[in-house]
């Protein structure tokens, strides 16, 4: 990850930071981010990949209705942390683990249909096969995974370089 924290947003140089910019794939879309930056190490992008794409294919595998993820927070620069305590959001803490580009947040109460089908899950469905898949990941000592009840996510940080 980043060995400290970005100040501002016009400081960010992905390229010399080692931070690869994320998009909405077939297994993720970007929430519309208002508090941090589509921004990931190149480890913990793969990382996200590899959740997303695990969480479509067991969808697909138990026979279940197509849905992709959604990323709700990124990267956050040391103003956007500011921002977010001002706000009153008791987990932007000064030393936040979104400041080195290695953590990301998933929706468990948000997911997006990924068809035009009409056949719709359970969100809490979607939310038991979701934590599955983040349970093997932590398993397999990839990633450590934390429950933010109030923000309605995993607080997901990579363990991958």
């Amino acid at each position: 990850g980043l060995s400290s924290p970005v100040e501002k947003r016009d400081k960010i140089n992905a390229a010399r930071m080692g931070l690869v910019q994320i998009f909405e794939t077939p297994s993720f879309v970007v929430a519309n981010l208002t508090h941090s930056v589509p921004y990931l190490t190149k480890g913990a992008s793969e990382e996200l990949s590899r959740i997303a794409d695990a969480f479509c294919a067991k969808l697909s595998s138990n026979g279940l209705p197509a849905y992709r993820l959604v990323v709700n927070s990124v990267l956050r620069t040391q103003e956007d942390v500011a921002r977010l305590r001002r706000s009153g959001n008791v987990n932007a803490t000064e030393n936040s683990a979104h400041s080195y580009g290695t953590t990301f947040d998933i929706s468990y109460t948000k997911f997006r249909k990924a068809d035009d089908s009409d056949e719709v899950m359970d969100p809490y469905e979607l939310t038991k096969v979701l934590g599955e898949v983040l349970r093997d990941e932590r398993d397999a000592g990839r990633c450590y995974v934390k429950y933010e009840k109030k923000q309605h996510c995993f607080h997901i940080t990579s363990r991958v370089k």
